[in-house]
């Protein structure tokens, strides 16, 4: 029966209803019944494509006006999702280790324009006297977002804060310091390693003394215990429609980590918007992080089996959170439309996860048709997410599941797509790796060092034994496809 339901769903793109076929002169901003039947079919909605499962809390004034729970926490013991089950927060994590960090600036501990060099991390001069707290904090410090292909390779070997600084602490920054923004998860592993030589204590239990326990956030946690009650278990939404257990991938960390609940989030955010327990509001560098007189926030996080998000519409006092023990940025997409209701009346289609189409359109149409009618098909179908990380997520995951001649359709069909884009041959490479096929796989990276010589591989830490020093033509990248 559900899968007669999500097929007839993924076929047919379900839309917002318009502002124009609402009865009378509707206010949908104000009109919170009509939200909460809207929500909950959105919510409703995306549950039956077998895509959401998690937790769901809209707040008018702080006041719940609407919550629900689906799916199951625990596939294999069949235990449902509730308002009391606990959820991976991925990046909205950020924000409780920003409140950190300003919480000692208002103390006199940390300043906003301390540089580097004024905690003694061990990073090179150039780069320790440039990087400010306040570089760190709007991710304008020119370290990059992701780690390195050593931590991708093993994620779970790296256990502490310490560990992982030392991935990127030597390396190159991407930009001048304050010159340029690019999101960066290593920058708020920086940020926890600042606050624990500054206070002396361990970031957990900085989390627990100035969040955690003057907020009465009882049912958060960091960092994960499987043991906690109301534990929700991770499950990847995968291509072919299924929910995969995945588990815990990589250790917590201030860029992401916490366990919470609906709940505790709302009590997190009105504390922080609503109020001085946390930071102080008169307190200019508060406004300049977190805008406690705009109109809106919000804050997203995702990873395997990670799905959270946080919008909150300042003008009118509503709150959106949404918490998912699914990935693929439903939680997100959920949010977006509940609170592009509350704002205008209508929202975009709903649709499958890029990946599920692009494997139903390589079956439908075949590996040969599929290169040259795909790009048209995806744009026609409403997609506009980037189709090379799109076809690279699925070659990734078919990789995964060992269906190695699909996945050499897939990133043969990126390559030819982006045919100077070294990111495309590099993806190719570590499905000839994994395949078990290591000279195919150093001929092929071979092609990405000939566009451009000094290119690193994101997933193999010594470039598929490839020589560093490859003689080669340098051609331009015309961009990547992560």
């Amino acid at each position: 029966m559900m899968k007669t339901a999500i097929l007839t769903l993924a076929l047919i793109a379900i839309p917002g209803p318009a502002l124009a076929d609402a009865p009378g002169p509707v206010d949908p901003v104000r009109d919170s019944q009509a939200i909460v039947a809207e929500a909950d079919a959105i919510v409703r909605s995306y549950h039956e494509l077998g895509w959401f499962s998690g937790s769901v809390l809209l707040a008018k004034e702080g006041q719940p006006i609407y919550t629900v729970s689906v799916g199951l926490a625990d596939r294999e013991a069949e235990v449902p999702n509730g308002l009391e089950t606990r959820y991976n927060l991925g990046s909205i994590m950020k924000n409780f280790t920003a409140v950190l960090v300003l919480q000692q600036v208002e103390r006199g501990a940390i300043g906003m324009d301390d540089s580097l060099h004024s905690f003694d991390l061990g990073f090179a001069a150039d780069v320790a006297t440039k990087v400010t707290v306040r570089h760190l904090l709007h991710h304008e410090s020119g370290f990059p977002d992701a780690f390195p292909s050593a931590y991708r390779e093993n994620p779970l070997a790296f256990r502490t804060i310490d560990e992982k600084l030392a991935l990127l602490r030597d390396g190159p920054l991407l930009f001048e310091p304050g010159t340029d923004r690019r999101y960066s998860n290593y920058g708020y592993l920086v940020l926890g390693a600042i606050l624990e030589k500054v206070t002396g204590e361990s970031f957990s239990d900085l989390l627990r003394t100035n969040i955690f326990d003057p907020l009465q956030l009882q049912d958060s946690v960091y960092p994960y215990r499987a043991s906690a009650p109301n534990q929700s278990l991770r499950y990847t939404f995968n291509y072919d429609k299924e929910q995969i257990l995945v588990g815990v991938t990589e250790h917590h960390s201030p860029d992401g980590g916490i366990e919470s609940t609906v709940a505790d989030v709302l009590t997190f955010y009105r504390a922080l918007f609503y109020g001085d327990e946390l930071l102080s509001h008169a307190n200019p560098v508060v406004a300049e992080y977190f805008p406690i007189d705009g109109r809106y926030w919000s804050s997203f996080g995702g990873g395997a089996g990670v799905s959270s998000a946080v919008e909150l519409d300042l003008a009118d006092d509503y709150q959106v959170i949404v918490l998912a023990n699914t990935d693929g940025l439903v939680a997100e997409e959920i949010s977006g439309r509940i609170y592009s209701y509350i704002q205008t009346g209508t929202y975009e289609p709903i649709l499958l996860p890029p990946v599920v189409y692009a494997w139903e359109q390589y079956v439908e149409m075949g590996s040969d048709a599929f290169t040259s009618g795909f790009p048209t098909s995806y744009e026609s179908a409403g997609y506009d997410r980037f189709i090379g990380r799109t076809l690279n997520e699925l070659g990734m995951s078919l990789v995964n599941d060992e269906k190695w001649l699909d996945a050499f359709n897939i990133f043969g069909t990126l390559v030819e797509l982006f045919p100077d884009a070294p990111q495309a041959y590099d993806s190719l490479a570590y499905a000839h790796l994994r395949s078990g096929d290591a000279a195919q796989a150093r001929n092929t990276f071979s092609m990405a060092l000939r566009l451009q010589p000094t290119f690193s591989s994101d997933y193999s830490s010594d470039n598929y034994g490839c020589s560093d020093n490859l003689q080669a033509v340098a051609a331009p990248s015309t961009g990547g496809v992560n």
